[in-house]
């Protein structure tokens, strides 16, 4: 699940310093909040008294009644801040913060990158949304922060140059207020949908053709749930295509194989990204008093830091409990949060080097049998790399990638093995 050092925008727009500017923000539909206030009518008592032959009182009322006050809320996807940044000749770029939703409904902040060709769109332009592997849990670790470098621009330049919109999330926690709700699906997907929505917002931009998901690690996992999630979250765009690079699955399984490796830290990114999308779970509770240490300095450094602190502690020795994933609130959302507990509602690819190291190649190698078991699926398929690590992996199935998205922009069917 960590970033890569490769070509993957997904996981290493981060490293380099920004070389961006401040400069006017691009012309946007400007959504406001208008509160009216709640219309009501009057109470009057008219009372008539007096008579010679008997005293009489007639009184009328009338009865008050409030109309519930009317809010206009700004939409997922709008833009809310904007900065220009220098990509060159392959086209503009913004870094933008944006309107999106956490998994309670609340309104959030999030911020990310669009990046599109320096010429106004005479017709809806194809999208693809990045979604980017581990970097942290801290603001700092925002891939937008360090953007542009040299891995992403060059994984941005096939698509560009293809007269392609490029969106790419930082999630929800990553450059936005809070710690990142790590492998929590519902709101990665949400962070991948709810930037396109926001480059529509852009004057010029042209971000209304179909749209293809791509990631890899974490990434791979946020593309699994957008896959699952569309028509829940996001009917109104039109989605075609997701590829899935090394998605993690069988979470259960691969806490048990994360603990005591040199990626045992994930478990911990893992626990504390579940409790910030679900009150119910407390990790100071579950955590040994020894050790409540950690959990503040996950808001200091990114995945580097976190792996130097937890991966020297036996992990049993972390926990105030045998196994955090065996109590039943842990483990509802642990499994909840999977890739393996919804069909795909869109065509998916699952790009996976058969010598990863932190996710298994039989992990999915399970996913897709557990994919092709359910009912009304999308068409799903699976490519392995020989030899091809966690990281390795990308730049052996690069090539392919562009390929596979390329053609489900252009209508044609995707191949079902499920069905082969």
């Amino acid at each position: 699940m960590p970033a890569v050092t490769s070509i993957l925008a997904a996981c290493s727009l981060l490293g380099v310093a920004c070389s961006s500017t401040e400069v006017a923000a691009p012309t946007v539909a400007e959504p406001t909040t208008t509160t009216v206030a709640p219309a009501t009518t009057a109470t009057t008592t008219t009372t008539t008294t007096t008579t010679t032959v008997a005293p009489t009182t007639t009184t009328t009322t009338t009865t008050m009644t409030t109309v519930a006050p009317t809010t206009t809320t700004i939409p997922t996807g709008a833009i809310l801040s904007s900065e220009v940044l220098d990509i060159g000749s392959l086209g503009v770029a913004w870094r933008v913060t944006y309107t999106s939703a956490s998994v309670a409904g609340d309104p959030i902040e999030v911020t990310g990158v669009i990046a599109a060709p320096d010429t106004d769109a005479t017709a809806p332009r194809p999208v693809l949304s990045i979604a980017h592997g581990t970097t942290g849990l801290a603001d700092q670790c925002a891939p937008s922060a360090s953007f542009p470098d040299a891995f992403s621009l060059a994984a941005l330049t096939p698509f560009l140059e293809r007269g392609w919109v490029v969106t790419a999330t930082d999630y929800e926690g990553l450059g936005g207020p809070g710690l990142h709700a790590y492998i929590v699906g519902e709101s990665e997907a949400r962070g991948v949908f709810d930037i396109v929505r926001a480059a529509r917002d852009i004057e010029g931009v042209g971000a209304d053709g179909p749209l293809v998901v791509w990631g890899h690690s974490q990434g791979g996992h946020a593309a699994m749930h957008v896959s699952q999630r569309w028509q829940e979250l996001a009917p109104d765009l039109d989605l075609v295509g997701v590829a899935a690079g090394a998605p993690p699955s069988q979470l259960d399984l691969l806490s048990t194989f994360l603990q005591g490796s040199d990626f045992q830290g994930y478990l911990v990114m893992v626990s504390a990204g579940l409790a910030v999308s679900y009150p119910e779970l407390d990790l100071k509770a579950v955590t040994n008093p020894e050790y409540h240490y950690l959990l503040d300095e996950l808001e200091n450094g990114c995945t580097g830091h976190i792996m130097d602190l937890v991966n020297p502690i036996p992990f049993a020795e972390l926990l105030a409990v045998a196994d955090i994933f065996a109590i039943p609130e842990w483990n509802t959302r642990l499994t909840e949060n999977d890739t393996n507990q919804l069909p795909n509602q869109a065509p998916v690819i699952i790009l996976h080097g058969d010598q990863d190291e932190q996710i298994p190649i039989i992990s999915s190698e399970f996913l897709l049998s557990q994919l092709c078991g359910m009912p009304d699926h999308a068409p799903l398929e699976r490519r392995v790399y020989p030899g091809a690590t966690h990281s390795s992996a990308v730049l052996d199935y690069f090539d392919d990638l562009i390929a596979w998205l390329e053609a489900r922009v252009e209508g044609e069917a995707a191949v079902d093995q499920c069905s082969s």
